[in-house]
C-alpha cells in the first residue's frame, strides 16, 4: 500500500539513498534534515510515517517522535547508531513503533516499512490514497476531500490531479498530460491543459486548500512539488 514517508536525517546520502529505494516500492517521501524541520514539515504533510535519525541538529529524533505522538497516531520509526539499552528505552518511551541500528541493510529497512504500516491504524484505508496539507485524494473511491469535506471536481480535473500527484517532483510534458486526460487520440490546443491546471487551482483554493503546489514548468508542462 503506497503510503506518505517523512524521511528525516543530516546525511544527505543516506536520505537520497534511502528515498530512492521507499520511492521504488510506490511511496511517497518527503524529508527533513534536522528536527525543527521534521517537525514542520510532519505537521504540513500528516505522513503515515516518519522515520527520524536519533542524532539531529536541533530537537533530536526522541523529541522529535514525543512532538508527533502528542498530535498524531502516524507510525515512528528511530534511526540509531547507537545500540544501547538506554537509547532504545528512551526511545520507546517516547512513543516510536520501532528502532533500527545503524549500519543496516536497506532491504531489510524497507520490508520492516511495511511491516510497521500493516500494524498501522491507517492501514485500513484506501489502497491508495495521496495526501497535500488537509487534502487527500483516493483514486479508488474517485473523491478528493479538503478537511474531510468533498470537491467538486470534473472527471478531467480529478483525473489530472491524481495523474500529478502519483509522480512528486517529476515534470510532466503537456503531450503526457493530454494522453493521460483525453487520450492519445486527442488532437486539441495544449492551452486546454493550462486552463484545466488553472481551474484544478481554483477550485482546491476555494474548497480551503491554498497553494496547491503544482509548478509550471515554461514550455515544457507541470510537475507537483510538495516541498515547496
Amino acid at each position: 500500500m503506497p503510503v506518505t514517508i517523512l524521511l528525516a536525517d543530516d546525511d544527505a546520502d543516506l536520505v537520497e539513498g534511502l528515498r530512492w529505494y521507499l520511492e521504488a516500492v510506490g511511496h511517497r517521501v518527503v524529508t527533513a534534515e534536522d528536527g525543527e524541520q521534521a517537525v514542520r514539515v510532519f505537521l504540513e504533510e500528516d505522513p503515515d510515517l516518519a522515520i527520524l535519525d536519533i542524532m539531529m541538529p536541533g530537537l533530536d529524533g526522541v523529541e522529535v517522535c514525543e512532538t508527533i505522538r502528542s498530535k498524531s497516531d502516524a507510525m515512528v520509526m528511530i534511526l540509531s547508531a547507537r545500540d544501547g539499552e538506554i537509547d532504545k528505552v528512551r526511545a520507546f518511551s517516547s512513543g516510536a513503533d520501532d528502532y533500527v541500528t545503524k549500519p543496516f541493510n536497506v532491504s531489510e529497512l524497507v520490508a520492516r516499512v511495511q511491516a510497521l504500516m500493516r500494524r498501522s491504524p491507517r492501514g485500513a484505508g484506501p489502497a491508495n490514497l495521496y495526501r497535500w496539507r488537509n487534502l487527500s485524494v483516493s483514486p479508488d473511491e474517485h473523491c478528493a476531500a479538503v478537511d474531510g469535506a468533498p470537491v467538486d471536481l470534473t472527471a478531467m480535473e480529478f483525473t489530472l490531479l491524481v495523474t500529478m500527484m502519483r509522480k512528486p517532483r517529476v515534470v510532466q510534458p503537456r503531450e503526457a498530460l493530454i494522453d493521460a486526460i483525453w487520450g492519445s487520440e486527442f488532437f486539441g490546443e495544449q492551452r486546454l491543459v493550462d486552463n484545466l491546471v488553472y481551474r484544478l487551482r481554483e477550485k482546491l483554493a476555494g474548497a480551503g486548500c491554498a497553494d496547491f503546489p503544482i509548478a509550471t514548468i515554461r514550455g515544457v508542462g507541470y510537475a507537483y512539488r510538495p516541498e515547496t
